[in-house]
């Protein structure tokens, strides 16, 4: 049995005592990174020190006393009246966003369903759940735990009436006025989380009715985002005020409603997203769509409210962490993935990318790296354009055809220019290259992967056209997949300390960026349409500056993420944990194939590095920006 099942028997109490024990012996590092991340996230529930994922005590609650209506799914269409004699009020932008999506939420409603109970001696139902693959449903432990429990070796059902073990289904329809019957058969319990950790069950079931899963959503909740439950809720006149309640649900429940609503906040440890919509018991287990994206990937499950203080879900990403912990890190086949949108060729015609002489004329020009003929010949071609650099507004990609992944990026920063710009987080393929040589949504689909830009859109971010500017910074030409631990976390300090700077003196820097491609590389042991993309280890960064007395400054970073992928490629890696180091200019030469021409005279490091040298005799570990050496 593994470390994670052991623990997972255990009490709340049992628990936080296995983890320090675990930290203290050094065990921590046979625990796969799945692993680790779903006890990361039973910890951090445990520091809060809540009631939020205790067995017996989840409550839904209505939030506020007008315009979060619950409307109704009838005949799987979605009908949005409020009841009649009612005197609230619809919120007009929430109802406008149901009335523009509603054909593609009325298919994601499909694949929620109520989960019926047979043979139990008191409930016919104990809330909702939904496909999270093509034949298993997640739903909340709590939920699970009216009609199964854990038993040596696994789970099983309860016993029920007249001498038979308790029996559950999904079951999609139950709708007001009509039905819809397609029931969706639990044949196996894989998973109820121990009291203490996140509200979460997986159910296998025998999918006949092939009813499509829903796909989690890979963005970061954010406050004021639109969001949709979807589930069904029953009467709760001792945790509600009976008088709105029935104001809200004219007295209709246990059938199919989609309750809009908002996030209002994010637990500090992002675990749990609180939001408005209205919900009742019932709902415990909803998926939580995200209005903001394209196809609707469900934020988060619901769990759990307060009466006019908030709903709860648990974000996508622990739900995806745990899903990976209980089935061996296996990627469960998802939801058709996401046709990727092209920019067309002609719309980036104009755009006169990185520009060398950036910092100045002559000794201060800070050129593209030079690519030896294997390289150069790798690079994809681009319409219009013999020199095969993809040109955009601020910085230019030098795009590999047979990795599908930028080789070299190169950005201009204006730190006395910079500006503001409102996130546009839609990702697109550039049309200018073949298809085949860039890689889209395929390759992130329900993984701990992000799209790592390699130039940053703050980067980008200034002058007149920086709105222009951020919004080419999101083509997947200018992505590479690196962990969300990583991207969002040293790496990210790296460039904020190098952006800030930048900022704060009002200085120019160019700064290139790309992977460190080798033939050791591995690709994802299950992702469909990307498997033969092999996951890059490290990250190189040269930020070239002017410096006092008028002369240049470039300095070069490495990154690795080896060891937070580990879980995810095909074989293990030989590196450690992720870590931010400064090296010579010559080491990434030597590690790249890249040369970088003049700027290796302008290193602090020096200009040479010996050939046998080991990484750790030429590398500086950076840890705060004191660290580096300028």
């Amino acid at each position: 049995m593994r470390q994670i099942d052991l623990i997972q028997q255990q009490s709340s109490d049992e628990f936080r005592q296995t983890l320090e024990r675990i930290q203290d012996t050094g065990l921590a590092g046979t625990l796969s990174a799945g692993d680790r991340r779903a006890i990361d996230a039973a910890r951090s529930m445990e520091s809060l020190g809540r009631q939020s994922f205790r067995g017996g005590g989840a409550t839904e609650a209505i939030i506020l006393a007008d315009q979060r209506h619950p409307y109704f799914i009838k005949d799987d269409k979605l009908v949005l009246e409020v009841p009649p004699g009612s005197d609230l009020t619809h919120n007009t932008d929430l109802l406008h966003l149901l009335e523009d999506q509603k054909e593609r939420l009325e298919a994601c409603a499909l694949s929620a369903g109520r989960v019926d109970l047979m043979y139990h001696p008191r409930l016919p139902y104990a809330g909702t759940g939904w496909l999270i693959s093509e034949d298993v449903v997640v739903t909340n432990a709590h939920v699970a735990r009216e009609f199964a429990e854990r038993f040596r070796g696994g789970y099983g059902f309860l016993d029920g009436s007249f001498g038979n073990a308790v029996r559950a289904e999904l079951e999609p329809g139950h709708q007001h006025g009509a039905n819809v019957m397609r029931a969706v058969k639990v044949t196996e319990v894989l998973y109820i989380a121990p009291l203490g950790q996140p509200d979460i069950a997986f159910l296998r079931v025998r999918n006949s009715e092939g009813i499509a899963p829903l796909a989690l959503s890979p963005r970061r909740p954010r406050r004021g985002m639109p969001v949709a439950a979807v589930g069904y809720p029953a009467e709760d006149p001792q945790r509600n005020d009976p008088v709105l309640m029935d104001k809200l649900f004219g007295g209709v429940y246990r059938v199919k409603r989609i309750s809009p609503g908002y996030v209002s906040d994010i637990s500090g440890s992002e675990i749990e997203v609180l939001t408005d919509y209205t919900s009742l018991g019932g709902n415990s287990g909803s998926p939580v769509f995200d209005l903001d994206s394209a196809n609707h990937e469900v934020m988060g499950l619901h769990f759990k409210g307060h009466f006019g203080e908030a709903n709860h879900a648990v974000a996508a990403d622990i739900v995806l962490a745990t899903l990976r912990s209980v089935e061996g890190q296996t990627v469960f086949e998802s939801a058709p993935i996401p046709e990727t949108e092209t920019t067309a060729a002609e719309s980036l015609s104009d755009r006169t990318g990185y520009d060398p002489a950036f910092l100045g004329e002559g000794a201060l020009a800070v050129p593209l790296p030079w690519l030896s003929s294997d390289l150069h010949e790798d690079l994809a071609d681009v319409a219009g354009c013999d020199d095969k650099v993809l040109r955009y507004t601020h910085f230019s990609v030098m795009q590999s055809a047979s990795r599908r992944l930028p080789r070299v990026t190169a950005v201009n920063i204006d730190g006395a220019q910079a500006r503001k710009v409102k996130r546009r987080d839609s990702w697109r393929l550039d049309g200018r290259i073949d298809r085949a040589h860039q890689v889209g949504n395929a390759l992130y689909h329900r993984n701990p992967l992000d799209k790592g830009h390699m130039v940053r859109r703050k980067d980008v971010g200034w002058g007149p056209l920086a709105e222009q500017a951020e919004h080419d910074s999101f083509h997947y030409t200018n992505a590479a997949p690196q962990h969300a631990d990583l991207n969002q976390k040293e790496w990210a300090e790296l460039e904020d300390y190098v952006l800030e700077s930048a900022k704060t003196h009002g200085f120019r820097a160019c700064v290139l960026t790309g992977p460190v491609f080798r033939d050791t590389d591995r690709p994802l042991r299950v992702q469909k349409d990307a498997d033969d993309i092999p996951i890059p280890e490290s990250f190189w960064k040269v930020v070239v500056m002017v410096t006092v007395d008028g002369g240049l400054s470039a300095t070069g970073y490495v990154l690795t993420q080896g060891d937070m992928i580990r879980d995810l490629v095909e074989s293990a890696f030989e590196y450690g944990a992720f870590r931010t180091y400064q090296v010579p200019i010559a080491k990434i030469e030597m590690e790249t194939g890249l040369d970088f021409l003049t700027l290796r005279q302008h290193d602090p490091l020096g200009a040479t590095v010996a050939q046998e040298g080991a990484f750790d005799e030429v590398a500086r570990r950076i840890s705060a920006p004191d660290d580096i050496r300028i």
